[in-house]
């Protein structure tokens, strides 16, 4: 079973580099739908840039995404894990 352990750098570009594409594609979706200066709270500025506010969605997106990929790799070994030890022979 040892030889059959991936990587932690491959799970880790397996479940980044998705992600980071998943953000790119809801960022530019969600800022064609909403303007920057109209997620404001109350209408009062926080003293955020244009710029910041797609910065923090970027990344609040990718954080999500990432999240997302985190539990899909997690149930994805474990159920492989899983179906290892019911079939030992193979």
């Amino acid at each position: 079973m040892a030889d059959k352990q991936i990587p932690k750098t491959q799970k880790c570009i397996a479940v980044l580099w998705p992600s980071f594409l998943v953000a790119i594609v809801a960022t530019g979706l969600f800022f064609s739908a909403f303007d920057p200066e109209d997620l404001y709270p109350f209408g009062e500025e926080a003293g955020v840039s244009r710029l910041g506010i797609y910065s923090i969605g970027f990344l609040c997106f990718w954080l999500t995404s990432t999240i997302s990929g985190i539990g899909t790799l997690y149930f994805a070994i474990t159920n492989c894990m899983a179906q290892d030890r019911g079939n030992p022979g193979q």
